[in-house]
């Protein structure tokens, strides 16, 4: 199919759906207080919604894979908008968090896992050459853009309207979705419904959301974190690695299971043969590492912007543009780029490019007295340049990679390595800045309070002055210039280690893709 002209309503209607999915991401991270207060709940009740709809959105990426060689590429796609725009009517009208758990974080989530591997199989099936390498990086800027966007956007409807309204604005963005739907071309179903391995949907689902689940325990400091005077509860760490490792342990069962079921000629849930195509490996790695840093890093000013200066959500929504703009200009330009580059040459820039961004971060943070909000704009605009150079282009090459009877299975990977990437990467930033923040505060206390130069007084409080830090009144700041210098330098400190952390990964993500043997097409 691909190579005929569909003209470009496909990619708008592809483009609505990655738009409201990566919306839903962090939209309603600013809404959480209003949320406490309309459906009179807890904000650990509401944390666990949020946390929720990740797990449910991931678990079930290979499962809304499989459905495209069961029931079409394009029945799968609106399959799952219907199903999302139903969990986006009961979530706006929610009358308690139960409405809002059942409405956004499982119906919602399982509608986005059945979209979003159908997107990348039906761009790639619908466009080729230069076109799909524009397609691509356009889905590709509209997920950072919407990311961006959704501390901006959340932040107004919920001040001046209502947090319902952006779940509204989802549902008439899903009706938009079916009724241009038209343009989107059906694939060939190629399986039967019992053709479908349960006993491998359950491995697999199982395995991914116990490691999803693992994962954002270590987002909880409280379950893993001693606070009677050492960084590390052994007990509380030992099980959530635990939980992380069984997780694993269930996607090692599955893959080696699968593989079995190839052996013997029989139909297995997802092809792990595809695995074997070191192009597409490698890639999808690449691809973790830029979800990780840009969930991370998004994840992570926010908080520090906030903390710093007592930025609202819509200043901070406008902080953030800067990348979400240096990435749409980037990735628009990647079509025309490949013309006088080689897409992989574009992706070892694009790396260079972004840990060049990270590295403008980190240096503004070693004078952190002076460092004004706004100072930040120009290096989020070269990361968000790298990532929109390097994100497209490594699409492209992966997708390319494959053919034509692997771009479900491939979608369903791509899908689930990025969702894993973004939770690990809101977590492992957050927590080197954490870590961070705890040794500058340690070293800090003892010399401003003298009664901290006892080992026994600092363990006992080292903790509440970690939390000071991280949830500040800013208000009292201003009254307690030595608590206000504190703040400050710890979370200095603790930015200067998550941007440094974040550059190696980087680094790490740019000798991986020396590895990767583009397909010829695009060599």
């Amino acid at each position: 199919m691909a190579g005929k002209n569909y003209g470009w309503m496909a990619l708008f209607v592809i483009s609505l759906s990655c738009f409201i999915i990566a919306l839903d991401s962090t939209f309603m991270n600013v809404a959480m207080l209003y949320l406490v207060k309309d459906l009179h709940t807890t904000l650990g009740s509401v944390q666990a919604i949020i946390a929720i709809y990740s797990l449910v959105m991931g678990s079930f990426f290979l499962l809304g894979a499989k459905l495209q060689d069961v029931i079409g590429r394009k029945r799968t796609f609106l399959s799952g908008a219907l199903i999302y725009g139903i969990g986006a009517l009961i979530a706006a009208a929610s009358l308690n968090s139960s409405m809002l758990l059942l409405g956004w974080s499982v119906i919602e989530g399982l509608g986005a896992a059945l979209m979003l591997p159908a997107t990348a199989s039906i761009v790639t099936s619908t466009y080729s050459g230069s076109k799909r390498t524009f397609a691509i990086g356009f889905v590709a800027t509209i997920s950072t853009i919407s990311v961006a966007v959704g501390p901006l956007l959340g932040g107004f409807l919920t001040t001046f309207y209502s947090w319902r309204w952006g779940f509204a604005l989802e549902a008439v963005i899903v009706l938009i979705m079916l009724l241009l739907s038209y343009a989107l071309v059906e694939s060939k179903p190629t399986l039967k419904w019992s053709d479908i391995n349960i006993k491998g949907a359950v491995l697999s689902a199982a395995g991914i959301l116990i490691v999803i689940l693992g994962v954002l325990q270590l987002n909880n400091p409280a379950a893993w974190v001693n606070y009677s005077g050492t960084l590390i509860n052994q007990a509380g760490f030992t099980l959530v690695m635990a939980v992380i490792l069984a997780g694993i342990l269930l996607l090692l069962i599955f893959f080696f299971y699968q593989r079995k079921l190839i052996k013997q000629g029989k139909t297995p849930f997802m092809n792990v043969d595809i695995l074997k195509n070191s192009t597409f490996t490698l890639g999808v790695i690449c691809t973790l590492l830029v979800a990780l840093i840009q969930a991370g890093i998004f994840y992570l000013i926010p908080l520090y912007v906030q903390i710093r200066y007592g930025a609202n959500a819509f200043s901070t929504g406008l902080l953030l543009l800067s990348a979400a703009l240096g990435a749409l200009i980037f990735s628009l330009s990647v079509s025309k780029l490949v013309k006088y580059v080689k897409p992989l040459y574009l992706v070892f820039i694009g790396f260079m490019v972004s840990i060049a961004g990270t590295l403008m971060l980190y240096l503004l943070f070693l004078n952190s007295v002076d460092l004004k909000m706004y100072d930040l704009l120009p290096g989020l605009f070269v990361l968000g340049a790298g990532l929109g150079i390097a994100g497209p282009n490594l699409r492209n090459i992966i997708l390319s990679s494959l053919k034509e009877i692997q771009y479900a299975d491939g979608s369903g990977i791509i899908s689930t390595f990025g969702s894993v990437g973004s939770a690990i990467g809101t977590v492992l930033i957050g927590l080197t800045y954490f870590i961070a923040v705890y040794f500058a505060m340690m070293s800090s206390l003892p010399v401003e309070y003298p009664q901290y130069q006892s080992e026994q007084n600092l363990d006992q409080d080292i903790y509440s002055w970690v939390d000071k830090v991280l949830h500040p009144d800013i208000s009292s700041l201003k009254d307690d210039p030595i608590l206000n210098i504190i703040t400050i330098d710890s979370s200095a400190k603790g930015m200067q280690m998550a941007l440094l952390f974040s550059a190696i990964l980087l680094f790490v993500g740019f000798l991986l893709s020396i590895f990767i043997k583009p397909p010829p097409q695009l060599s």
